[in-house]
């Protein structure tokens, strides 16, 4: 399909890292869209029909009705999964980085995060220390900003926190 849209030699995806900061947030959010929607469509069926029902009947219509129920009755689940993006944010998905773009030396320079550094210098250059110090610096940094983000949220809504 390459090929045949681009007339010629196509674009050489796996060899070139410009196109990777594209490709790889596509594949996490298309890889996540699924898990994510069903925990806001369950969070959604939790809530009582009859509110929609009453909304109805005082003349609201969709846009009003996801405006005045649906967001503010789902509100903590919206702040639960974004506390855990959060906690989220200096880990990458490991699959993601290491196996999709095939372990390329070409696409390092795009490719390597913190979680591949930390298996490369383990597998590879047997740096044991190094490794260690990498992961420890990425799981603090993620307490901070869980907690910053907790003491945040906790400011604006104390019951949507999570301690």
């Amino acid at each position: 399909m390459n090929n045949t849209i681009l007339h010629g030699d196509g674009i050489k995806w796996y060899n070139e890292a410009k196109y990777w900061p594209i490709i790889l947030p596509i594949v996490h959010f298309w890889k996540n869209a699924g898990y994510s929607s069903i925990i806001y469509i369950a969070s959604i069926s939790g809530i009582d029909t009859s509110l929609y029902e009453a909304a109805k009947l005082d003349g609201a219509g969709k846009m009003q009705q996801i405006f005045k129920i649906t967001l503010p009755i789902i509100r903590p689940m919206i702040i639960l999964m974004l506390l855990l993006s959060v906690s989220k944010i200096f880990n990458s998905d490991f699959g993601l980085f290491l196996q999709v773009p095939m372990n390329s030396g070409m696409l390092f320079s795009t490719t390597q995060t913190i979680d591949t550094y930390v298996y490369r210098s383990l597998m590879e250059l047997n740096n044991v220390g190094m490794s260690s110090a990498a992961s420890v610096f990425q799981s603090v940094i993620g307490f901070v900003l869980v907690m910053l983000s907790n003491y945040l949220v906790r400011r604006v809504d104390n019951e949507s926190a999570l301690f």
